[in-house]
Parts: C-alpha cells; sequence; structure tokens
C-alpha cells in the first residue's frame, strides 16, 4: 500500500486559527501533519503565510473555497492561491438548488467551468468536496455523480468526505474504488450514531463506526495523493487539536 501524505483541514481548528493563526500552524506541524488546507486566511497575506509555513515545513495543498468568491474574480484567485502553493481549490459547500435538477443547476455548471478554467491556467485544480444530500438519487444516479458526469473530469474532481458519504447511504471505500483515478483527495472523517435518531456526533478518526483500515487501502488504490483529516466538531470532552492528534496517530499506526 502506498503512503499517503496526510494534512489537517483547517476548518477543524477554526477557533485557534482565529485566535492564533501561526501559533496553530506551528502546533499542527508538531503533530506531525505534512500539510494543511486551508479554510480562509485568518487576517495573514500571501507572504506572511508563507514564510510561516515554509520555516514549519508545512505544506499548502489546497484551500477551501466558496464558489461565489472565486466567481469575483477568478484570475485573481488563481493568482493568489498559486502564489500560496495550492495543488487543489475544492467548493466546501453546494445547495440542492445548484444541483441537478435545481433551477440554478445550469448557472452552477457554466460558472464552475469558468472557474476551472481560470484555475488551470496556474496549474490548479478544481475539486468538489460532498456531504450527504449530493448522495440522493437524480435519473437513478447520485447528485454527485451527474455533476461530474455532466463537467466532465477535466473540469472537476472529487475530494470525497467518507464521513458523509456513509450518511448518505453508500459504502465510502466501494465508492472510491467506483471513481478510481477522480478522487485526488480523500476527506477521512469517523462519527458516531446517526442522524435519524439524533445520536450522530463526530469522533476522532479509529474512535467511530469506519472501518479506516479498508478506507487507507481503497484511497491507495484509487489513486489519491492527499488524506485530510477533518473533524467538523471536537468531542465533547476534548478540544479540537486533541482530536486532531489522536487522529493523525491513529493514521500514523494505519501507515506502518
Amino acid at each position: 500500500m502506498k503512503k499517503i501524505p496526510v494534512a489537517l483541514q483547517l476548518y477543524s481548528v477554526r477557533e485557534d486559527c482565529k485566535s492564533d493563526f501561526p501559533a496553530t500552524l506551528k502546533i499542527v506541524r508538531e503533530m506531525g501533519y505534512d500539510g494543511v488546507e486551508l479554510a480562509g486566511m485568518n487576517g495573514l497575506n500571501v507572504s506572511e503565510l508563507n514564510a510561516i509555513t515554509k520555516d514549519l515545513g508545512l505544506k499548502i495543498f489546497s484551500a477551501h473555497v466558496d464558489r461565489q468568491e472565486l466567481l469575483k474574480d477568478p484570475l485573481a484567485s488563481a493568482e493568489l492561491y498559486e502564489a500560496l502553493g495550492c495543488e487543489f481549490i475544492a467548493y466546501p459547500w453546494s445547495g440542492m438548488d445548484e444541483l441537478a435538477g435545481g433551477e440554478r443547476y445550469d448557472e452552477f455548471l457554466e460558472t464552475t467551468k469558468k472557474i476551472s478554467r481560470s484555475l488551470k491556467v496556474r496549474g490548479i485544480e478544481l475539486l468538489y468536496h460532498n456531504h450527504d444530500h449530493e448522495l440522493k438519487l437524480h435519473d437513478g444516479q447520485t447528485l454527485l455523480d451527474n455533476l461530474l458526469f455532466d463537467l466532465g473530469s477535466e473540469t472537476i474532481k472529487l475530494e470525497l468526505d467518507v464521513c458523509w458519504c456513509k450518511v448518505g447511504g453508500f459504502e465510502p471505500s466501494q465508492f472510491l474504488r467506483d471513481h478510481w483515478g477522480s478522487v485526488p483527495v480523500v476527506h477521512f472523517k469517523d462519527y458516531t450514531g446517526s442522524k435519524e435518531d439524533k445520536t450522530f456526533s463526530f469522533a476522532p478518526l479509529g474512535s467511530g463506526c469506519q472501518d479506516m483500515g479498508e478506507l487507507m487501502v481503497a484511497a491507495s488504490d484509487c489513486g489519491a495523493k492527499w488524506i485530510v483529516v477533518e473533524q467538523d466538531e471536537p468531542s465533547p470532552d476534548k478540544t479540537a487539536l486533541e482530536c486532531a492528534k489522536l487522529s493523525l496517530d491513529f493514521l500514523k499506526e494505519l501507515q506502518k
């Protein structure tokens, strides 16, 4: 099994980032993370952020950026994230009206093509980060597959969130294999309970219901370039940074 570099989606530790971004990045690097996926720049400019991450040896490989923000000036956005060293930019969220069958779907497709073209000029690949609602069916296939098919892999690829994939009713390891070559980044996320009976809770990797060993193999099999740890909310008895460390420690054991 190929060893895949591991990053932290900084949304997981967003309050720490707001409080002291440089200190949080230092802690994340000291934990052993190879890189980070941005969820905002927390008041730093490109030069400041680059200086900090270069000194730490921490790779900014990707960023979550809202589609409307990218649309304000696609070329300027591409230049900014290229300057940070990003290989990818991912849409963090889309509403049902922007998916197949929705009234804004055609607009979504056209603006996404425009954004993708601008990013490609700067060597950045556009990704789509899913939640569970994209796993609903439309004309016999998921809304997510409708989107990927209608845009094509030259325009957008998938950043699969394995938690929301499973919550949406699909086994994420099989979903990865079914999308071989189209998932360069995988969000590893664990949870307990279910949304139906309101017992759902995010959990550090290895302490929830996901088969992380199988997911690691599947991520390698499908050609993933990065694994991203994400925990939307910390466990009730732990801080966000403690959860991030527990998740990375667990992944390190899997990769031995």
